[in-house]
């Protein structure tokens, strides 16, 4: 299986002995890594506009946190407004259109 400090120890081995390598091999190297870097660039594009994205997303939600406690405390500054007495109770409302008698309402 291959580990992360087997994957070190072969890297540091290959770019240990690249001064010792055949031009040929080492140009084949070079191209190699820059391949892998080609490949990897879209990944690496990727997740730094996901961490853009996440810090903008952030800095969106702490300020709206910081005018919503703004707003509560301008709030707090107004005296509240006082209860009426409650309303004693109302006379019934005629209606808007008076009724027309009809036979059955007539008696």
């Amino acid at each position: 299986m291959i580990t992360r400090h087997s994957a070190a120890r072969a890297a540091r081995a290959l770019l240990g002995s690249a001064d010792r390598l055949h031009p040929a091999a080492l140009l084949v190297l070079v191209l190699a890594f820059a391949g892998l870097a080609q490949l990897a660039a879209p990944l690496v594009v990727t997740l730094l506009t996901a961490l853009v994205t996440g810090a903008k997303a952030a800095a969106f939600l702490a300020g709206a946190a910081v005018l919503a406690r703004l707003a509560v405390r301008v709030a707090a500054t107004f005296p509240r407004p006082r209860t009426a007495p409650p309303a004693s109770p109302a006379a019934p409302v005629p209606p808007a259109v008076p009724s027309v008698p009809t036979p059955r309402t007539a008696r």
